[in-house]
């Protein structure tokens, strides 16, 4: 579905028509013919997701990972599960 353009005069005005236009399509807010903002459908597991992603322990979690990674310190997934299936 195509974007949609709403003004900021129709989100405070109509607010329940612009979110349910976004809830089909994106809908850039325009404020005296500028963009100002798009409202993007977004799922329970996006939003999640950005959470994780914000929580200092999974970020510093992730960049030990990444380092782990580039150091060469890995496993075979294939190792991985034979050692799970041990379990």
């Amino acid at each position: 579905m195509p974007i949609q353009y709403r003004t900021m005069t129709e989100l405070r005005e109509k607010t329940a028509s612009v979110l349910r236009a976004a809830q089909r399509a994106d809908v850039v807010i325009t404020g005296r013919g500028e963009p100002k903002v798009m409202l993007q459908r977004i799922s329970k597991d996006e939003v999640e997701g950005l959470q994780l992603l914000e929580s200092p322990k999974v970020r510093r979690l992730l960049n030990r990972a990444l380092r782990d990674v580039k150091a060469g310190r890995t496993v075979p997934f294939e190792k991985l599960l034979e050692s799970t299936r041990r379990l």
